[in-house]
């Protein structure tokens, strides 16, 4: 089963942004996510800083069983990718690695999780393997 991995603009800059993100690089958490499936999983992976490209990507791939996005700051004003999730035939999963009821206001509202199935929010870099774990139990 292939699982479908989106993170938004930013989140490559993970281990060089403020600390509430993370103390880990973005390269070292992906190395570790395609360890952590342990080819169970197909893992198809994309970042971008643009939201076109973000865009096209799941439009590509929309036929997937999953798709687990952190859209980052897109979350907050993209009428674009809400509307493209609307077409994505599986569940939509949103991660956050920071809590966003704890962040500023314009923060604390996500247009994405009108689409999304689940919402992950404030369990940092880790809610990456969860989700996988989720997902494994879910297939067995």
């Amino acid at each position: 089963m292939k699982i479908l991995f989106i993170n938004g603009p930013n989140l490559n800059f993970l281990k060089k942004r403020e600390k509430i993100y993370s103390k880990l690089s973005f390269k070292y958490i992906k190395k570790k996510i395609f360890f952590y499936s342990k080819n169970i999983f197909e893992i198809l992976f994309f970042n971008s800083n643009c939201e076109g490209k973000i865009i096209n990507f799941i439009q590509n791939n929309c036929n997937l069983k999953y798709l687990i996005f952190n859209p980052g700051a897109f979350s907050h004003y993209s009428l674009s990718l809400l509307d493209c999730l609307k077409i994505f035939k599986g569940k939509i999963i949103e991660l956050h690695i920071t809590n966003l009821y704890k962040r500023e206001n314009f923060r604390k509202k996500s247009l994405i999780s009108l689409k999304s199935d689940i919402i992950i929010s404030g369990m940092g870099v880790d809610s990456y393997y969860y989700i996988i774990d989720y997902i494994f139990k879910k297939c067995i």
